[in-house]
């Protein structure tokens, strides 16, 4: 809430209906405790309490350093697709980040 306080004005605020906000599968951010902990944060601001909070699971891509190529990782097997080298490259799945927010009009 500190970051959409930070970018937007106290009236655009109060028309705030949604926040959907993406997080990586490596990012160490357990959904359900995030839900939990915006849900808990009424309590104590309850100016928010009509936008709703949506929560995006991204899942873990690679890039192989060898041939470029993107690879969606699957249990944990950090192998390219094309080439089968190992890959550290991480592009996407370690994020937490607000991608969306909507407001009434």
């Amino acid at each position: 809430m500190r970051t959409l306080e930070q970018e937007f004005d106290a009236e655009k605020l109060n028309t705030m209906t949604g926040i959907y906000v993406k997080v990586g599968i490596l990012s160490n951010i357990e959904p359900r405790l995030l839900y939990n902990a915006y849900e808990a944060s009424h309590m104590m601001n309850p100016k928010y309490q009509n936008v709703k909070f949506h929560i995006e699971m991204v899942e873990l891509k690679i890039q192989c350093e060898s041939c470029d190529h993107i690879t969606d990782v699957k249990k944990y097997r950090f192998l390219c697709d094309s080439c089968q080298k190992p890959s550290k490259n991480i592009i996407q799945g370690e994020e937490m980040l607000i991608h969306k927010v909507e407001f009434a009009d």
